[in-house]
């Protein structure tokens, strides 16, 4: 399954870079590109919610094929409208937009099934596996898409990623998820999430955590080429700027890797913990660094940090409800995470353009505090036995 799911990532990685490219080199327009973004990217603001309902209404393998069916006929179309000399812009966003529909509503299903193979003493190390593919993709997937872009062209590309979800659509059919228990109270209907949200304390907190770490503290993920070149001075055009950025995914994959070895069955909290300071630390240095050499090693603890932020936080979520919730719960997980990116990118950036990019990373230090403090290991155990007395927990 993890392995079919990684060469489904490393095909999406190499549309996205090379799709950017393209539109960039047909157009020389920045706002075409940031369209094609948003038509990938916005359907997470309010879709998520809508597939967590789906995931727990339907049966999932079933919901998933189709989804990745619907995806593939996308991708196709896709590929067939790149394939003349000219840019049909309209064409274009209309299938990326399919795309970033199918991605929206598949997420909560994907995310809340997978670990629900294994058992919830391994639930933890499952999410970290899957998060170490997700991470290696993103490193592998552009390098690949980068090559073969002037080898076979955009639309050979996007043919390759239509025919890369064959693997992971194969691994789905043949696995058998776990049924789930049909819910008759408010949290069955589509509007569930938000119900678990304002009732659950527990899920309430971590939820609203992740918002706002993914809207102000985050926004290095994407903000790394004007850190780069403001801070330290590196063009972004060499391939010095090629290894920061792979000094952030090894980091990334590194800490992905931690999780499902010998940090499994350490305490969530104080690893939630241990991350976040980390993330404070790393975020202060890059304020006032500027040597280019300093960057790489920050940036690679960043990587690591973040990791066991997310890792932790997903994990300690999901082993708190019952499957029956966990569609719900991952509809709000990625609304909060993955939705918030367009409205972070365009903050950030107006922000870092009107200031510099160290504001950036000031306030996203500052949020990270406030997030460590709000989620020490005391009170989250105390909420989570007061969620548990509630009803809410396993």
């Amino acid at each position: 399954m993890l392995l079919g799911s990684f060469l489904s990532q490393i095909g999406t990685w190499m549309q996205t870079v090379v799709l950017g490219a393209y539109v960039y080199a047909q157009t020389g327009s920045p706002l075409y590109v940031g369209l094609i973004t948003f038509a990938q990217l916005g359907p997470m603001l309010f879709l998520p919610i809508v597939g967590g309902w789906m995931t727990d209404r339907f049966d999932v393998r079933r919901y998933i094929l189709l989804l990745q069916s619907w995806q593939v006929l996308c991708v196709l179309a896709l590929a067939f409208s790149l394939r003349g000399s000219t840019l049909n812009f309209p064409a274009v966003f209309a299938c990326v937009l399919g795309v970033g529909i199918g991605n929206a509503l598949i997420g909560p299903a994907w995310g809340s099934s997978v670990p629900s193979l294994v058992g919830p003493e391994n639930l933890r190390a499952a999410v970290s596996l899957n998060s170490t593919q997700m991470n290696m993709a993103r490193v592998i997937g552009p390098a690949i898409g980068g090559m073969l872009f002037p080898l076979i062209g955009a639309a050979g590309v996007m043919f390759l990623n239509a025919m890369s979800f064959s693997f992971v659509m194969s691994a789905v059919f043949f696995v058998r998820f776990p049924a789930r228990r049909k819910r008759e109270d408010g949290e069955a209907g589509i509007l569930g999430g938000i119900t678990m949200m304002r009732e659950d304390p527990y899920v309430r907190r971590m939820v609203l955590s992740i918002f706002f770490l993914a809207l102000l503290t985050f926004t290095f993920l994407y903000q790394l080429p004007t850190i780069a070149g403001q801070n330290f001075g590196i063009d972004v055009k060499t391939p010095s700027y090629g290894w920061l950025y792979a000094c952030l995914g090894g980091g990334a994959v590194t800490g992905a890797l931690a999780m499902s070895t010998f940090l499994v069955k350490r305490d969530q909290f104080r690893v939630i913990a241990s991350g976040l300071a980390g993330v404070v630390v790393m975020l202060a240095l890059l304020i006032f660094a500027k040597l280019p050499a300093m960057a790489y090693p920050m940036i690679f603890l960043l990587g690591i940090s973040y990791q066991l932020v997310l890792i932790s936080l997903n994990a300690a979520a999901q082993t708190h409800v019952a499957l029956e919730r966990r569609g719900h719960l991952m509809g709000l997980w990625m609304t909060a995470l993955g939705g918030t990116v367009p409205i972070g990118l365009l903050l950030s950036g107006a922000i870092a353009q009107a200031t510099s990019i160290r504001v950036v990373l000031a306030y996203g230090c500052i949020v990270a505090v406030i997030v460590l403090w709000f989620l020490r290991p005391a009170a989250m155990r105390r909420l989570e036995q007061r969620s548990n007395a509630l009803g809410f927990g396993i």
